[in-house]
């Protein structure tokens, strides 16, 4: 079910910047990138400016 796998990645993502995660990466099944850091969602990574935000097959 589409709802759990999104609280369960919600879950994770706030495991990994409480571990003190710099950014974090979440992928959809459509392949859309959403980045993530202690404040909020990016626009695009810091770390990676130019990574896509969108994985094409």
């Amino acid at each position: 079910m589409a709802t759990n796998w999104y609280g369960m990645m919600e879950f994770k993502r706030h495991l990994y910047l409480e571990a003190k995660a710099i950014e974090v990466w979440l992928c959809n099944e459509l392949g859309e990138i959403k980045f993530y850091n202690q404040y909020g969602e990016l626009a695009q990574s810091l770390l990676v400016p130019d990574f896509p935000q969108q994985i094409k097959r």
